[in-house]
C-alpha cells in the first residue's frame, strides 16, 4: 500500500509555489494525497512569519497536525517559519523544498505540470531579497536575491502551456531583482518567455517601483501575447519620514512617479498596494500623509496591515504605538479600501473584460480578469481554464457580475 502525504499551505505565492513543487516530488515518489491528516504519513505545514498572525497560523496548524496525525506519521514544518526558529515539540524541521527531498528521499520534481486545481499557476523565477527595510524579516529567513536561469524558467513554462494553461503568474520574492547576476533585467524575461509560440496571458504578481520602466511597460497591448495591466507596487507608507525610517529603497515622489506612469498606460490598469498602520514612530501626521496619498491615486485594491514586530529586525526594537491607537488607523485605511475597490469596480459595468474560467458552481463559472476583478457569469463547464470574453452588467458585494459574450480568440494556440 502506497504512503500517503498531507501538505498544508501558508504565506505568498512563493509558498504555494515550493508546497506545489513538493506535491509533484511526492506523487513522483509513489506517494498519495490525502486531505485527512489521520490518514497521512507523512505532513508538511510551510508556513510564514512575515506577521505575528502568520506565525499563529502555522503554529496553530502544527498543533493540530500533532493532534490528529496517527501515531507514527512523519510532521515537518518548511520554509520560513523553520527558519525562523518555530519550534514546537515533536515536529521536525526542513529549511528549504531540497532538504526536506533529501531527508525523506523523494524524487526532485523538474517543475510543476499541474497546480493542484488552479488555473492561473505560479512559476517561481526569483527568491530572496538583498534590501534591509527595518520591519521586515523575509531577507533573514529567504537569504539574499538570486534568480532562476532564464532557460529553466522557460522549460517550465512552455510544460505549462503544453498543459493547457491559459495564464501564468510570475512570482519570487524580490521579482524586480530577477537577472541580476546574469547581466540581465526583468524585461530580458518578459521578452524571453513572451517569444514563446503560444499565446497566453502573463502577470507579474508584485514589484517594487524601483523596477517599474518604459520598457517593462511596452509589453502591455491590446493584443496577446501580452503582459496583463495589473501591478502590485508595494508602498508601506505615504509618508517620507516613516519611509526613511523604515529603510525602504525608494522615495514617496519616486512611487508616485511609477503609479502615474503605470495608470496612464492603460484605462484597464489596475493598481494594488500594501500599507501599514502604526509604525513605530508614526505621528498622526504621517499617518495622514498616507491616507492623502491612498487618496490621491485610483487604487484598484489594498493590502492593509497592523504593525508586527518581527524578532532579528531592526524595528524590533523600538517603541510601539498603543495597539488601540493602531487598530484605529488600520480601520481608517480599510474603509478606504472598500471605496477604492467599489469606485474601480463600478468603472466596468458596461464593459467588456477577459476572464479566465477558474471554477464552476450550479452553471455558473467565476474567474480573473486581466485588470485582477473576480467576474461571475453563466456558462457551461467546458469553459474552465479558458479565457472568456465576459460583457459586465453589474456588481454583487466584491465580484462583478456578466454574460459570456464568446470563447476568446486569445485562447493558447500553438502557432
Amino acid at each position: 500500500m502506497a504512503k500517503k502525504f498531507s501538505i498544508i499551505t501558508y504565506g505568498c505565492k512563493v509558498n504555494q509555489y515550493d508546497s506545489q513543487l513538493l506535491r509533484r516530488s511526492f506523487l513522483l515518489s509513489g506517494y498519495e494525497e490525502t486531505r485527512d491528516l489521520g490518514e497521512a504519513d507523512v505532513i508538511v505545514v510551510n508556513g510564514c512569519v512575515v506577521t505575528h498572525r502568520a506565525e499563529r497560523d502555522a503554529r496553530h496548524a502544527l498543533h493540530r497536525a500533532l493532534r490528529k496525525a496517527r501515531e507514527k506519521a512523519d510532521i515537518y514544518l518548511l520554509g520560513c517559519a523553520a527558519k525562523y526558529g518555530l519550534d514546537v515539540e515533536g515536529v521536525n524541521k526542513a529549511g528549504s523544498v531540497d532538504e526536506l527531498l533529501r531527508l525523506l528521499n523523494l524524487k526532485k520534481a523538474d517543475g510543476i505540470r499541474d497546480f493542484g486545481g488552479r488555473k492561473r499557476p505560479y512559476l517561481k523565477v526569483q527568491e530572496g531579497c538583498s534590501f534591509r527595510c527595518a520591519y521586515c524579516v523575509v531577507p533573514l529567513v529567504r537569504g539574499p536575491s538570486r534568480s532562476r536561469e532564464l532557460r529553466e524558467i522557460k522549460e517550465e513554462a512552455e510544460e505549462l502551456l503544453k498543459a493547457g494553461f491559459r495564464e501564468i503568474v510570475l512570482t519570487g520574492t524580490q521579482i524586480g531583482d530577477w537577472g541580476r547576476e546574469f547581466g540581465l533585467r526583468l524585461e530580458n524575461l518578459i521578452e524571453g518567455l513572451l517569444s514563446l509560440p503560444y499565446k497566453f496571458r502573463l502577470r507579474i504578481s508584485s514589484i517594487s517601483p524601483l523596477h517599474v520602466t518604459e520598457k517593462l511597460l511596452e509589453f502591455i497591448r491590446p493584443e496577446l501575447p501580452n503582459l496583463v495591466p495589473h501591478f502590485h507596487m508595494s508602498l508601506q507608507s505615504g509618508s517620507p519620514r516613516i519611509l526613511k525610517l523604515m529603510r525602504r529603497p525608494y522615495t514617496r515622489e519616486l512611487f508616485l512617479e511609477k503609479a502615474e506612469m503605470l495608470l496612464e498606460r492603460t484605462p484597464l490598469m489596475s493598481l494594488g498596494t500594501d500599507v501599514i498602520a502604526g509604525y513605530p514612530a508614526e505621528t498622526e501626521e504621517d499617518f495622514l500623509e498616507t491616507v492623502k496619498l491612498l487618496e490621491r491615486l485610483p487604487f484598484s485594491y489594498l493590502h492593509v496591515f497592523e504593525f508586527s514586530p518581527r524578532r532579528g529586525t531592526e524595528a524590533f526594537s523600538l517603541r510601539e504605538i498603543h495597539p488601540a491607537e493602531r487598530k484605529r488607523r488600520v480601520k481608517i485605511l480599510l474603509e478606504i479600501r472598500s471605496r477604492k475597490m467599489r469606485e474601480y469596480r463600478e468603472k466596468f459595468v458596461g464593459k467588456k473584460l477577459q476572464v479566465i474560467a477558474e471554477k464552476v458552481k450550479n452553471g455558473v463559472l467565476e474567474g480573473t480578469s486581466e485588470n485582477y476583478l473576480r467576474i461571475r457569469f453563466e456558462g457551461p463547464e467546458s469553459l474552465l481554464g479558458e479565457i472568456v470574453d465576459v460583457a459586465i452588467t453589474g456588481i454583487d458585494e466584491d465580484v462583478l457580475t456578466g454574460t459570456a459574450q464568446s470563447q476568446s480568440k486569445a485562447a493558447i494556440l500553438r502557432l
